[in-house]
C-alpha cells in the first residue's frame, strides 16, 4: 500500500472525558486513508485514549514527519505496544468479529451515500419533467415527497443499524481491553507483571534519555519470606504478597509504576526522580510496610512485622536495561547482607 495522503501534520485529537473514543479512531483511519482492521483500529483507539504515552509520542512523530502510514506500520506498532500475548491470540474470534462489525459500518455508510445520490437524481429528474411540462407542480411536489419519505424511512433504519453496530464495536473493544489488561497484570497482586514492567522500563528509559530527565529504579523483596511460607503455608504467604502490593499502591505517586518482578520481589520505576530522592522514597515505602502488624485472616494468629530490603539505582543514559537492573539488584543484595530492613544506593557506573 502506498504512503497515505495527509490532510494535516498536527497530532490527532485526544479524547476529552465523555468523548466517544471509537468515533475518533474511525475518523483518524479515514483521515489517513488506512484500512479498517483490528490492528489499525486498536492502535488509533489506544492513541486517542492516551493510555500508552510512548505509543502517542511515536505516532505523533509519524504524523509530524509525514511518514507514510500503512497497514504494515500499524501492525508493527500493535505488536510493539499492544502485543500479541496468548490472551489476545485466544480472542482471535473477537478480533474477527470486530473486523466484520467495522465492515458492516462501512457498508451502512456506503448505503446512506447511495440513498443520497438516488434522492438527488430523483430531484433532478422530477425538476426536468416539470420544466418540460411533463408533470404539474402538484405532481412534482407529490413525487418529491414520496421519494423523501422513502429516504427518511431508509435513513432511520440505517441510523438504528449504525447505533447497534457502534455499541457492538464498543463491547468488543472492552473485551480486547480486558484481555490486554489481564495479559499485563499479575493475577495475585493486581500489579503489573514482569512483561509489562520490561516494556515500561524500556519506554521510560528512552524518554528519560531523550528529554534529559531523571529516572530511578527500586528493587525490593520481602525479608524471610520463605520462613513465612514454611511456617504458615503458601495461602498466608499469598496474603502477605497482596498486603505488600496494596501498601505499595497506596504510597505511589500518580506517575510512578510498580510491578511484581517475580516471587516475593517487586520493582518500582520513579520518573523524574534522582537516586537520592529514590532512596528517600524507598525508605518511606520500607517504613510503610513495617508499620503493619500482620495476623492470619482465618485463625488471627500473629505473623508479626513484615520488612523489606531494597536497592535503588538511577538510570544512566545509554545504559542497557540489564546493566541497570544488575546495579539495582547488587544494591538489594547489599541491603540483605547489611542486616535487611534497609535501603541501599547502587554504586555508580558508566554507560557501556
Amino acid at each position: 500500500m502506498p504512503p497515505a495522503p495527509r490532510n494535516s501534520s498536527e497530532p490527532a485529537e485526544q479524547a476529552p472525558p465523555g468523548k466517544d473514543v471509537s468515533a475518533l479512531a474511525l475518523a483518524s483511519l479515514a483521515k489517513h486513508d488506512l484500512p479498517l482492521t483490528p490492528h489499525t483500529f486498536a492502535v488509533w483507539y489506544e492513541y486517542h485514549r492516551g493510555g500508552i504515552p510512548e505509543l502517542n509520542r511515536v505516532l505523533n512523530i509519524m504524523i509530524g514527519n509525514t511518514v507514510g502510514m500503512t497497514e504494515e506500520r500499524f501492525s508493527a506498532l500493535h505488536t510493539k505496544y499492544l502485543g500479541e500475548p496468548e490472551a489476545f491470540m485466544s480472542l482471535r474470534g473477537t478480533s474477527e468479529r470486530m473486523q466484520k462489525t467495522i465492515g458492516d459500518v462501512l457498508s451502512l455508510i456506503n448505503t446512506a451515500g447511495q440513498d443520497a445520490d438516488r434522492f438527488g437524481a430523483a430531484v433532478q429528474q422530477a425538476n426536468g419533467q416539470f420544466v418540460n411540462r411533463e408533470i404539474s407542480l402538484e405532481g412534482l411536489v407529490r413525487s418529491l415527497l414520496t421519494e423523501a419519505q422513502e429516504v427518511v424511512s431508509r435513513s432511520k433504519k440505517l441510523e438504528a443499524e449504525l447505533n447497534r453496530n457502534s455499541e457492538l464495536m464498543k463491547s468488543l473493544q472492552r473485551t480486547l481491553d480486558d484481555a490486554r489488561r489481564d495479559a499485563l497484570t499479575d493475577g495475585l497482586t493486581a500489579l503489573a507483571n514482569r512483561r509489562h514492567f520490561d516494556e515500561t522500563m524500556q519506554a521510560l528509559a528512552g524518554r528519560a534519555m531523550n528529554d534529559g530527565l531523571d529516572l530511578s529504579l527500586i528493587l525490593f523483596d520481602i525479608d524471610h519470606f520463605k520462613r513465612i511460607n514454611d511456617t504458615f503455608g503458601h495461602p498466608v504467604g499469598d496474603q502477605v504478597l497482596q498486603l505488600v502490593a496494596a501498601t505499595l499502591r497506596k504510597n505511589l505517586r500518580q506517575h510512578d509504576f510498580a510491578a511484581r518482578y517475580g516471587g516475593e520481589e517487586f520493582a518500582v520505576l520513579l520518573p523524574e526522580t534522582d537516586v537520592h530522592d529514590g532512596v528517600r522514597f524507598g525508605d518511606r515505602l520500607r517504613e510503610a510496610f513495617a508499620s503493619h502488624r500482620i495476623v492470619v485472616r482465618e485463625s488471627r494468629q500473629p505473623i508479626g512485622v513484615v520488612t523489606v530490603s531494597a536497592g535503588v539505582a538511577a538510570y544512566i543514559p545509554g545504559e542497557s536495561m540489564a546493566g541497570w537492573l544488575n546495579r539495582a539488584d547488587g544494591a538489594l543484595y547489599a541491603a540483605k547482607q547489611g542486616g535487611r530492613n534497609c535501603v541501599k544506593e547502587a554504586e555508580a557506573a558508566t554507560a557501556a
